[in-house]
């Protein structure tokens, strides 16, 4: 059969002095990664990256050799080096089945404060939260991967500062929404302690002991995540919708254009947007 090839994730450096970009730190992914997302670093956060795949959300960083895990293994041989989450997976989906991330944002706050949100292929959107070491805010120890609501599968995902979230569609009109709220304390929710604790207890396989080989089964992931039915609009108001003459991508520039006056005044229910 053919050979596993791996997937890297890489960092490049820019040296304006010198005019040159040089390769400074390269890691191993998972193989279906497809989408990535920088978290704010210096001042504002711990720095890294969060990359979507199948049926998973990975945290990584240069400076991360081991992640600081409350989860410990018996056996010596078996060590975590990833912090990793499952995401949330509907009740009727197939086991077998994969789910794919396609999108991920980051979305920063006053003080010091981001979220991220992703959504999957069947439109599932899910708010991602870090949990940072309270004596190193630099540091972090895990992730949690909560069920934020189900829209259209979308090409991005843009938030604005007033609260607004603006999905340009796959298929079909652009839409424009409003945060109820952020804080999901009922919503289904995974966490990356249990994927840790999951690959450190299990001892059914020695062959699967290496992490990638472990988190490379969409069935595993099925038991992993937990499972709900799929709502509509439950922390997120519908405010209008774009009808789209001619379709060609939105830059992000371009997207903050044309919508400031709808997010300010949300006088048109339907507004149409013409491409020059």
């Amino acid at each position: 059969g053919m050979p596993q090839m791996e997937k890297q994730l890489a960092y490049y450096e820019l040296d304006l002095g010198l005019n040159h970009v040089s390769r400074r730190w390269a890691t191993t992914s998972h193989r279906t990664a497809c989408c990535l997302a920088a978290v704010p670093g210096g001042a504002d956060g711990p720095g890294g990256v969060l990359i979507g795949g199948e049926d998973y959300i990975e945290y990584v960083h240069e400076t991360m050799s081991a992640p600081p895990q409350s989860v410990t293994s018996t056996n010596p041989n078996k060590k975590a080096t990833k912090i990793i989450c499952a995401i949330p997976r509907r009740k009727l989906h197939p086991a077998h089945k994969g789910v794919l991330v396609t999108t991920i944002t980051v979305h920063r706050q006053k003080k010091s404060k981001f979220f991220a949100l992703a959504q999957s292929e069947l439109g599932d959107v899910y708010k991602i939260t870090l949990t940072l070491d309270p004596s190193d805010k630099t540091v972090v120890r895990g992730m949690i991967v909560s069920l934020l609501d189900t829209l259209p599968p979308g090409n991005a995902l843009n938030i604005s500062k007033s609260g607004m979230l603006f999905l340009p569609a796959e298929f079909g009109n652009h839409v424009l929404y409003q945060f109820e709220r952020i804080d999901l304390e009922d919503a289904p929710t995974c966490t990356s302690e249990e994927a840790t604790a999951a690959y450190l207890d299990d001892e059914s396989n020695p062959k699967i002991w290496e992490e990638a080989k472990f988190y490379a089964s969409s069935e595993r992931a099925s038991k992993l995540a937990c499972s709900f039915t799929p709502t509509m609009l439950v922390y997120l108001v519908l405010c209008t919708r774009f009808k789209i003459i001619r379709k060609k991508p939105w830059p992000n520039e371009r997207i903050k254009r044309i919508l400031e006056p709808t997010i300010n005044t949300l006088l048109c229910p339907l507004p149409m947007l013409h491409w020059c």
